[in-house]
């Protein structure tokens, strides 16, 4: 065992308790230690008589922390951490789990006048992912397409870096 360092017997552990009490200090938690059957009781009628809050109260405090109302609420707006802007958008028909869209997809959308088909890809042409400008935004019509594109810009930098 490393110096000072030594495992405490029942006995020991008692001692350190009674001393603490005799100094007038709170001996450490009672984790651990079984509960008699008569505690168990009183702490369960103290539990019953505590008010429960209603459905309607729950309600209200939720709704008193959503939104602007939030300590943490950057203006409907968020960069997820592939880089990506979102904005929320709860009554577009594609938005995620959470009310957004891809800002992308908005300006891609602006653009041509329509929703964007939910297999329809925005990509950035310089591929910095928050630069939603349109001159920098190709659509593509499906996921394998856009795919296949990154495949083969991927083959040309590869052909570059041969020659």
């Amino acid at each position: 065992m490393a110096k000072g360092v030594y495992k405490k017997t029942e006995e020991h552990k008692r001692n350190i308790s009674e001393a603490l009490k005799k100094a007038g200090i709170k001996p450490p938690s009672r984790k651990g230690i079984p509960i008699s059957e008569e505690t168990r009781k009183k702490m369960s009628e103290a539990a019953k008589e505590r008010k429960k809050m209603s459905d309607e109260t729950k309600r209200k405090m939720s709704e008193a922390r959503t939104g602007e109302k939030n300590h943490n609420w950057k203006g409907g707006q968020f960069t997820c951490s592939q880089g990506y802007v979102y904005i929320l958008m709860p009554e577009h028909p594609n938005i995620n789990k959470r009310g957004y869209v891809k800002k992308a997809r908005l300006v891609m959308e602006q653009h041509l006048g329509r929703y964007l088909k939910p297999e329809e890809i925005p990509h950035h042409k310089n591929e910095i992912k928050d630069d939603d400008r349109i001159e920098n935004l190709r659509l593509f019509p499906s996921k394998a397409k856009h795919t296949g594109f990154h495949q083969h810009l991927k083959k040309l930098n590869l052909q570059k870096e041969v020659t």
